[in-house]
């Protein structure tokens, strides 16, 4: 077995603590990475869009064994990042999300309300007087000194039904899996799963990127980006480590159509000798590096190479004008015709005045 981690947010961890890891569209891929680190920044990531908690999940598995099971095209790794494009079973963990179980008002409101599949707005208030009374009996379970600190699912879910029964009249729930079924008048009903339209896109997509040739594999990722794949860096990274250049360098470009990146997987591509590799690497580094990304600019800007200032002056526009009249001043004087036109078609009409020699 292979030890691997998994970033995401403490809400989902919970979820994936009770069902699995389920692949969500259009990729329909779970995510995993042998390195601690990547999956730690790429929960960090998820975390601050979503405002919850950077988890990172230790699970263990055999990929040969998934490929076996699932079947040619499901199983896809590169380096240190590998995809599973199937559902995944809670017994993979080798961490427990769980063992952090919610304790505030909003955090047990948000777990109930997730349960059911209740939006908020429908579901249970953080000042519901059951949360209040579930919260203050989490809290006095997880400090009591009788070594009894543990809370299972059943426990949780038998004293959220107990102080909030109005939200789960005609509701099974399975105190294991937590899997929930509705009843109305007498007739269980299993919940009727979303039928999604799938994009032919999609199987093309993934044929792509198991195919031989790198133009195949090129037209893979470009697939993925119109599709709009939340984890398109994810797949970007993997192929960070192709062993054709220039699906590298597709990578590299695909990261800046991505809506989040880690500019430490980035990083090191930017010392390439490789004109074309540089010059994706740093205009990637400009627009996922967040507080460094005027130094990138500056770095891309400089370069010696004019393929390497043009891709990074195309970025030009995601900066302040007035915060970075350096940077736009830099380019706008450049002795590459080609770039200064870029920049004077951002510029006209801004106060800016092209140096004359």
């Amino acid at each position: 077995m292979s030890i691997y981690y998994h970033g995401t947010t403490q809400r989902n961890a919970r979820k994936i603590a009770q069902v699995g890891f389920l692949p969500k569209p259009p990729s329909r891929a779970v995510w995993f990475t042998t390195s601690r680190a990547y999956a730690a920044r790429r929960a960090r990531h998820k975390a601050s869009r979503g405002r919850d908690r950077p988890i990172v999940l230790r699970c263990e598995f055999q990929p040969q064994q998934l490929t076996q099971r699932l079947g040619k095209g499901r199983v896809t790794g590169k380096g240190s990042v590998i995809a599973v494009r199937a559902a995944l079973p809670p017994t993979v963990l080798r961490s427990s999300p769980m063992l952090d179980i919610p304790s505030a008002p909003e955090d047990l409101a948000a777990w109930v309300n997730e349960l059911l599949g209740l939006k908020p707005y429908k579901g249970a208030s953080r000042r519901h007087p059951g949360i209040d009374r579930l919260a203050n009996w989490v809290v006095n379970r997880l400090t009591a000194a009788t070594g009894g600190n543990q809370i299972s699912n059943g426990e949780l879910l038998q004293k959220a039904r107990q102080w909030l029964p109005e939200f789960f009249r005609d509701v099974e729930i399975d105190p294991e899996t937590l899997r929930v079924h509705r009843k109305i008048q007498g007739f269980e009903l299993e919940p009727e799963p979303a039928v999604a339209k799938i994009d032919p896109r999609e199987e093309e997509a993934f044929d792509c990127l198991a195919a031989s040739k790198p133009t195949r594999r090129i037209r893979g990722l470009k697939l993925l980006a119109e599709l709009g794949d939340a984890d398109l860096f994810d797949w970007c990274t993997m192929y960070f480590e192709d062993e054709s250049q220039e699906v590298v360098i597709a990578a590299l470009q695909t990261t800046l159509r991505c809506d989040g990146g880690d500019a430490e997987v980035i990083r090191p591509f930017a010392e390439s000798e490789d004109k074309r590799v540089r010059a994706a690497a740093i205009a990637a580094l400009a627009k996922h590096s967040d507080e460094e990304a005027p130094r990138w600019f500056e770095r891309g800007l400089k370069d010696r190479e004019a393929c390497v200032r043009l891709q990074t002056a195309t970025l030009l526009p995601q900066l302040n004008l007035t915060e970075h009249q350096d940077l736009f001043e830099l380019a706008l004087y450049d002795p590459n015709p080609e770039i200064k036109r870029l920049v004077r078609k951002i510029t006209d009409g801004k106060g800016f005045h092209e140096m004359r020699w």
